[in-house]
Parts: C-alpha cells; structure tokens; sequence
C-alpha cells in the first residue's frame, strides 16, 4: 500500500565520479533528467517534520539506464526510513548517459536525495 504521505521532488544534481579529460577527449557526466522522479516521503519521519539527505552512488550505462545492483549508499541520513526511500526511488529515476567525446559511455555517479518539508511545515517545526 503506498502512502498518503506527501512526495518529495528529488532536488539533486549528478556529481560525476570521473572527471576531466582522458587522453585529450572531454568526458561529460550523466545527467538526472529533471521532472522524472518523485519520491515519497516516509510517513513517521514527516509527521514528525525530519528532515534529511541521502548520497546515492549509481552506475549509468551508455543508454541512460541504471545498472542493475549497482546502487549504494555513500552516506546515510542516520535515518533508516530515509535511506530506503532513497535506494527504493534509485530505480525510477531516469537519466541522459555520460559521454567520452560524444560517445556515450556506462559511468557511475553520486547524487543526493533530499527529503525536505514544505515551509508551512519547518516554520511550525521551528516554533514549537
């Protein structure tokens, strides 16, 4: 059963592992594609207006797609809900692969997975 619980749009950015050029040939990273993803939040972390952030490490192959059990956590959010939320929408976000020139190519990059309330909500956490 999924939940009532409000969805949190996955707010992050790629960070590629592999940077620069190799042998004189411009490497760009994969790319999130935006507007993709939605992830829900966890109900008890939200009723009780947590915060927090998740960092994915994921391999992209040359068409865009995830790699099959390539998804790790680099860093926890030191909550356990979140963290599942997190490897569990790794497989519904979609990217543009990396490229070597303009070949794209399987490279593996960290993004962040940001669970983050509405401000009616911090305003009310922060004036408890």
């Amino acid at each position: 059963m999924r939940s009532s619980a409000p969805l949190c749009a996955v707010l992050a950015v790629a960070t590629a592992c592999q940077r620069g050029a190799k042998h004189g040939v411009e490497l760009t990273p994969a790319v999130l594609i935006s507007g993709q993803a939605t992830i829900p939040y966890p109900p008890d972390l939200y009723s009780r207006r947590i915060e927090g952030e998740v960092m994915l490490y994921l391999v992209i192959d040359s068409a865009g797609s995830l790699v099959r059990d390539s998804t790790r956590i680099v860093k926890s959010s030191g909550q356990a809900a979140f963290d599942a939320a997190a490897l569990e929408a790794a497989s519904i976000l979609r990217f543009a692969p990396a490229h070597r020139g303009t070949v794209p190519i399987t490279a593996p990059i960290q993004i962040p997975i940001r669970f983050i309330l509405p401000d009616s909500l911090k305003n009310a956490r922060d004036h408890k």
